[in-house]
């Protein structure tokens, strides 16, 4: 078995669908809202996946927006970037971040962006380390229609 990690771009909805198993480790959504959320990511026209492969096997998985702001010009921002739990402190991590911004420098972005939730300690030192600066603070709030699935997330002003 070969320790080496492949890189690769998973080309629409019945590729990255693959990503589910290794998804599941971190997410408790289904894979039908997987898929129905998926495809209205790759409606959008400016949503894509890699993906990190040891001897055909997938051992991780990021999706990532392409998008342009007036504060930054055009980004792209990692989107639930995952790692197989059996390989993970093995700098899979960090190859698919160093892919993302070969990418992003290949489109001439000017960032590189990542939203994480607070209170995952290793996964900010992760971005830390990799050379990502706290910048900001990403505010949430659920609507009615996702309160069942981000409780954390409603108001409880009265």
């Amino acid at each position: 078995m070969s320790d080496e990690v492949i890189i690769r771009e998973l080309v629409g909805l019945d590729q990255t669908m693959t990503i589910f198993p290794l998804y599941s480790q971190v997410s408790r959504l289904s894979e039908a809202v997987v898929c129905q959320r998926l495809s209205a990511m790759f409606a959008q026209s400016n949503y894509r996946c890699i993906a990190a492969y040891i001897d055909e096997r997938m051992v991780g998985a990021s999706g990532f927006w392409t998008s342009t702001q007036l504060w930054c010009g055009k980004y792209i921002e990692a989107d639930n970037v995952v790692v197989d739990n059996a390989v993970r402190s093995q700098g899979i991590g960090g190859k698919m971040m160093a892919w993302i911004e070969a990418e992003a420098e290949r489109i001439e972005c000017a960032v590189v962006r990542i939203a994480m939730v607070l209170g995952r300690e290793r996964t900010h030192q992760f971005y830390a380390r990799n050379g990502y600066f706290d910048d900001g603070l990403l505010m949430v709030k659920a609507l009615s229609r996702g309160a069942a699935e981000f409780p954390e997330y409603v108001s409880q002003q009265v």
